[in-house]
């Protein structure tokens, strides 16, 4: 018999789940299990007193059409490999969706740790809506009034202004300075280290560098400028000890851009009225559906913007198609999720 979220501490059984379906190092898995998970977090399935499926609901917020609001993160998304292809995993996620909604999150995101889990999360409702795009740089001489040293040699400023830069973005995921901690201490069990560039003391450009075989990888980076930018990329190719870098970033016009990150809509109702008060102009008329939360289903009315339940017919609309159309034209992006 499956019962979902037995009462009790369950960390040290969804750590041993967490070994059996992920090849992560000894270190990581410590990192993760002292820092970000909690028991509060956590939606578990149990089967004869063994947790056979579970996941971790992480709090972080999302920009998107001009405002803010909250976003749940969920990670370390498994199930037990004896017990698959039994719709557990989907009966989890159901569960954790109401659960969301209950705890007035607007969007659920997730990471699939393979290329064939996109479908199978589709079907829960998600959609691939947060990309990526990358490219390699060389050594390319710029201004020398910078300085640009390692994260650890001076900390003052550096939060602020990753947190100013990363909300910059028209559509993304904010990280929190707890989040902003544990992401450096996940980058120093990488090897890899934070590059602070400073022009007179002032904070004006960060990368995150992350050694990968031959050449090094910018999981992120963030600058003033572009010449500033390509001075981050300079030092972390001499810092590696290589000839060019990878550089993971925003997709740019005219770049390809690959799946990452997918989103599920929570609260449909709310979510359409932050779309419909940043696009006036716009109109429509869509009756959701959704299997899972049962008060998302109705027809929406959105026009001179606002947004309204309505007993008109309306153009059939499912979850996933919904979250496709509302962010097809932003770029929503995600970057240092632990993923």
């Amino acid at each position: 018999m499956y019962k979902i979220n037995e009462p009790g501490s369950t960390k040290a059984a969804v750590r041993r789940l967490w070994e059996q379906c992920f090849n992560d190092t000894p270190e990581f898995i410590d990192l993760y299990f002292r820092t970000r998970y909690r028991d509060e977090l956590n939606e578990t399935i149990v089967c004869n007193d063994r947790v056979v499926s579970a996941l971790q609901i992480i709090p972080y917020e999302m920009t998107s059409w001009g405002t803010r609001f909250p976003m749940a993160y969920l990670s370390g998304v498994c199930t037990h490999p004896d017990v698959r292809k039994q719709g557990l995993m989907r009966r989890l996620l159901e569960q954790t969706h109401r659960r969301l909604y209950a705890d007035g999150y607007r969007v659920s995101t997730l990471i699939p740790a393979e290329p064939w889990l996109f479908g199978c999360y589709a079907t829960s409702g998600y959609a691939p809506v947060f990309t990526y795009a990358w490219s390699q740089h060389a050594i390319t001489p710029v201004e020398s009034r910078l300085s640009v040293n390692e994260y650890r040699e001076n900390h003052q400023g550096v939060y602020a202004y990753f947190c100013r830069k990363t909300a910059e973005r028209p559509c993304g995921v904010l990280h929190s300075e707890a989040d902003f901690r544990i992401v450096t201490e996940d980058l120093y069990l990488s090897e890899g280290y934070l590059l602070v560039a400073r022009r007179d003391e002032k904070v004006v450009g960060l990368a995150f560098c992350v050694p990968d075989a031959d050449v090094c990888r910018v999981n992120e980076c963030l600058a003033d400028s572009p010449a500033i930018g390509q001075a981050l990329l300079n030092k972390a190719c001499e810092r590696c000890f290589t000839e060019q870098v990878e550089w993971i970033h925003p997709a740019r016009p005219g770049e390809e851009a690959h799946p990452l990150g997918m989103l599920r809509i929570i609260r449909a109702e709310e979510v359409l009225s932050l779309y419909a008060a940043s696009h006036p102009d716009f109109t429509a008329c869509w009756h959701v559906t959704d299997t899972a939360i049962e008060v998302n289903n109705g027809t929406f009315r959105l026009e001179r913007g606002t947004c309204h339940r309505t007993s008109d017919e309306g153009t059939i609309m499912p979850v996933e198609t919904l979250a496709r159309h509302l962010w097809k034209e932003d770029n929503p992006y995600m970057s240092l999720m632990l993923n």
